[in-house]
């Protein structure tokens, strides 16, 4: 059996073959490739999807080119950068009819990430109409020529997680900040309320696009789930209604959903069952998170959960402490619903040899394709 045909089976509800391993190290990948710090095993390797290869991953990723876009068709934004000691600094601005919205992106080199330093509202009073036109204008959509590229580059290796959007809850916290969307939301419920109506109204028809499509099998929300920053009162409004609408639209057509998610999670449990979603990826495990992998997976019967490698078994432990904590934590998991991969992200610090060492242990714990990589 191929890594993608158990991947499938996994998918829509029957028992694998092995449990798949599909930890996300993309950043851990680009900051070593970037600074020439790759290890021996890796050196041959390109990009992201050839050092999966050489892991011996199950693919099961977002981190790759699957053709989706979006573009403003009349507000082209203007865009400049400046190098500072920690790196690009992005200024993006849109000249509309209401005004100049601007935001800021600072990059940070040295740990291969970035932050805003400056969003795109600060003010609905001031900001809302100028907003109004920018969403008005801007589309997304599918370049099938890039998708069916990376979907024939990956092959029987896995399946493409398409990365789809977000929900509207993540695209308030984009463009307004945490702490702004929730004065925006208190302040103006109902002008809150129709903006992510307009947004998912844009989104919809790509998922229908995403679900019908004979060559999808699975497709991603590009959320940040965690109870702190969406709590149950405000993830209840602008968040489970439009996942469980995506969720419908998937399953109609046999397909799955899924949400990215990293962080505190067991408060938001009756929501996930609620939704139907069909599990979270990088879902973070105690002591870092609070939603264990048999806890995930009885959400709803056809929970899957994503996730197992955590920045805690990533540099916090020596490896018999690893080895004696997956012991107790995959001795009590399923391994009929369960993906192991990364809690978000692999740290950029975790040693090559930790993630060999973790990736032997999911695979003597739940199985390997017959040609998967020999343990060391």
């Amino acid at each position: 059996m191929t890594k993608r045909a158990n991947l499938s089976r996994l998918l829509h509800g029957e028992k694998p073959a092995w449990v798949p391993f599909s930890i996300n190290f993309w950043q851990w990948f680009e900051h070593h490739h970037r600074n020439g710090t790759l290890p021996e095993e890796l050196a041959g390797c390109a990009d992201y999807l050839s050092a999966m290869k050489a892991l011996g991953c199950d693919i099961f990723s977002r981190n790759l080119d699957a053709g989706g876009f979006h573009r403003h068709t009349a507000l082209e934004p203007v865009v400049t950068t400046e190098d500072v000691p920690l790196g690009t600094r992005k200024t993006t601005e849109f000249h509309t009819r209401h005004g100049v919205l601007r935001a800021v992106e600072q990059e940070q080199k040295q740990l291969s990430t970035c932050h805003t330093e400056e969003y795109l509202v600060k003010d609905w009073e001031q900001d809302g109409p100028a907003f109004l036109d920018v969403l008005e204008q801007w589309e997304c959509g599918l370049n099938e020529a890039a998708f069916e590229k990376t979907r024939a580059a990956v092959g029987d290796d896995g399946i493409i997680n398409i990365p789809f959007n977000c929900t509207p809850l993540k695209y308030l916290h984009m463009n307004f900040g945490l702490e702004y969307t929730c004065f925006f939301a208190m302040d103006y419920p109902r002008e809150a309320q129709e903006l992510c109506d307009a947004y998912w109204a844009k989104c919809r028809p790509l998922l229908e696009r995403l679900s019908a499509h004979p060559h999808v099998d699975s497709a991603i929300l590009m959320d940040n789930v965690d109870t702190p920053f969406y709590p149950p009162s405000m993830a209840e409004i602008y968040w489970e209604p439009y996942v469980r609408d995506a969720a419908e639209i998937m399953r109609r057509n046999g397909k799955t959903l899924f949400v990215h998610a990293c962080g505190k999670l067991a408060g938001l449990a009756p929501i996930f069952a609620r939704t139907r979603v069909s599990g979270l990826e990088g879902i973070s495990h105690p002591p870092l998170g609070d939603w264990t992998a048999p806890e995930a997976q009885g959400c709803h019967p056809d929970f899957i959960f994503v996730g197992g490698f955590s920045a805690h078994e990533q540099e916090a432990l020596d490896d018999e402490e690893v080895r004696q904590f997956y012991d107790r934590y995959l001795g009590m998991s399923a391994t009929d619903r369960f993906i192991f991969a990364s809690s978000c992200q692999t740290s950029i610090n975790t040693s090559w040899e930790r993630i060999k060492l973790v990736r032997d242990i999911c695979r003597a714990w739940g199985g390997k394709p017959a040609s998967g990589p020999v343990e060391n």
